[in-house]
């Protein structure tokens, strides 16, 4: 065939790929649009079932100012997770229904099975009364009654009382597996990016609330949720980016790690190429979030990263009312600052975080090697050396990693001093916070870390990796003095917990008070009420207000 056949062939090819793909485009958005339409109309249907099945009234009970009760949905896949993420998921929650009587709180989650949805035959009802239904991601269904019960248990939010469970309603998610840690083998934020769209498209099809928020940072669903309804309020309380400017730096210096492993690291060409991926994902991905009405993020680096990834370097030139803003996670002081500072067990240190592997938990155990060698050799004490690993496990990948983690303690031969406390009640983890010296947290860019502020809350010393929220906004030092270590290397960490050990009694009561106070003053419970009503929920509501009335003029 000549060069030209073969340029006329190519062409023709190219020519009818491209109709191919503006064909399927336009398809798919008329097939959303008609699907949308349809879920809008269907939808006053569908609430009243909502509140027939929670015995309640569309109209509020205000008999001086009669309105339509307002339904706030909350976007949260793994509300029974148990980790800080959650707390910020209930107290949100019981600030809202205590705030407003009239509120109802629709929960998206994968928790729950067929039983919760709407549109339930009586089969499903059946079965799914007791909970325990097998799910696509490999877990069992629990039902509402435990999943509040949990949030009592976990973070002393009494949601599972009457009056307030009445006004809470937990909507299925069966996509969750799609943005599950181990679903994609490849191209994982693409696939989880893929797993957030299906899961909001499963909610909004479900159900259109009147505000929608997502408490856990799935930004890929708000563009669905504006196609459903362009006018609805989306906010965001975003716990970290999916993909960070020290994720991409990363992959440019080749450096192996979590998200970039060794065999990627070591190859250039490889090394490229996701990069290019990286960067495409990064642009895409904050387009996603501009979707989003009001954006709130946990603590200062995921705000710098978000208004980075937004605006670049205009952000430094916008009004904070554009910005992201941040709203420090809640923690429960209350129940922890009443805990002796004095007479603890000097050298019993405790972790507090889910077995996820971003957590580090190998290299706490392998810190804990490290301190026992180095004081052996210089003839110090170890037997009151002790660790206690303390978190909840979300599925059989959990498990797993716990069972490895296990596996490791005998190899390094250090069982007598390291112990796993799982999916224990809130008492247990108050009991081991009152008594332990030190607070160890290993994850590298922990978004926030609320497992510091409990530590500094419960007046223990914190010993955190030396960065992102430890560093920047958590154990950051009061009128020039410390409130807890930080350290990079495992030597560090040994070194730091060295110099915890050897402090003075007046000097080791002073920080643990200096440590507690900061605590107390930033993040309690009260704190985060204060600031989430005004930074995300006034913001939210009030632009909402003033797109209506734009529109009417």
């Amino acid at each position: 065939m000549s060069k030209e056949g073969k340029a006329s062939g190519l062409e023709t090819v190219f020519v009818l790929s491209a109709i191919f793909v503006i064909f399927s485009f336009i398809f798919t958005l008329q097939f959303f649009s008609t699907h949308a339409r349809q879920t809008r109309k269907r939808n006053r249907i569908v609430r009243a079932k909502l509140f027939k099945r929670l015995g309640l009234t569309q109209q509020s009970t205000d008999q001086s100012s009669p309105s339509r009760r307002t339904v706030l949905g909350f976007f949260h896949p793994y509300c029974n997770a148990g980790g800080g993420g959650e707390r910020v998921l209930w107290q949100a929650i019981e600030h809202h229904l205590r705030q407003d009587p009239e509120i109802v709180i629709v929960i998206y989650s994968g928790d729950v099975g067929p039983a919760e949805s709407l549109d339930a035959t009586d089969k499903e009802l059946e079965q799914g009364k007791d909970g325990g239904v097998s799910l696509p991601d490999g877990s069992k269904s629990v039902t509402k009654t435990e999943i509040l019960e949990r949030c009592n248990a976990r973070f002393a939010i009494p949601l599972h009382s009457p009056d307030l469970a009445s006004r809470i309603h937990f909507l299925p998610l069966s996509n969750r597996i799609l943005v599950s840690d181990s679903y994609w083998k490849r191209l994982t934020l693409l696939g989880q990016a893929y797993g957030s769209m299906r899961m909001a498209f499963e909610a909004c099809t479900q159900f259109l609330p009147d505000v929608f928020i997502d408490s856990m940072g799935y930004a890929f669903a708000y563009p669905v949720v504006r196609l459903f309804n362009h006018r609805i309020p989306i906010g965001a309380y975003v716990h970290y980016p999916m993909i960070s400017t020290d994720m991409l730096q990363r992959v440019k210096d080749r450096k192996a790690g979590h998200t970039n492993n060794s065999n990627v690291s070591a190859s250039k060409w490889r090394s490229q190429l996701k990069l290019v991926y990286y960067r495409l994902f990064a642009w895409t991905y904050s387009r996603a979030l501009r979707t989003a009405d009001t954006l709130v993020a946990n603590g200062s680096w995921t705000r710098n990263h978000l208004n980075n990834l937004m605006f670049g370097t205009k952000a430094s030139g916008l009004p904070d009312s554009k910005k992201v803003q941040v709203v420090y996670p809640p923690c429960d002081t209350a129940s922890l600052n009443t805990f002796p500072l004095q007479q603890r067990q000097k050298m019993t240190l405790v972790s507090l975080a889910q077995f996820r592997p971003e957590k580090e938990h190998a290299t706490q155990i392998r810190i804990i090697k490290d301190l026992i060698d180095q004081r052996k050799r210089s003839g110090q004490d170890i037997d009151q050396i002790k660790l206690i690993c303390m978190g909840s496990s979300r599925n059989e990948g959990d498990e797993k990693r716990i069972e490895g983690l296990k596996q490791l303690v005998k190899e390094l031969e250090v069982d007598k001093h390291v112990s796993f406390v799982v999916n224990a009640p809130y008492s247990t983890i108050l009991e081991n916070l009152s008594v332990a010296s030190i607070g160890l947290s290993t994850m590298i860019d922990e978004h926030f870390g609320i497992n510091v502020v409990e530590f500094m809350a419960a007046g223990l010393i914190t010993l955190s990796h030396a960065s992102a929220g430890p560093l920047l906004d958590i154990a950051v030092p009061e009128d020039g003095q410390l409130t807890g270590f930080h350290a990079y290397s495992n030597s560090e960490f040994v070194e730091a917990a060295q110099k915890i050990f050897s402090l003075g009694e007046e000097e080791e009561l002073a920080m643990r008070q200096r440590a507690r106070s900061r605590a107390v003053k930033t993040f309690s419970n009260e704190a985060f009420c204060l600031a989430w009503e005004t930074r995300l929920w006034n913001r939210l509501i009030e632009g909402a207000v003033s797109n209506e009335e734009k529109k009417r003029k």
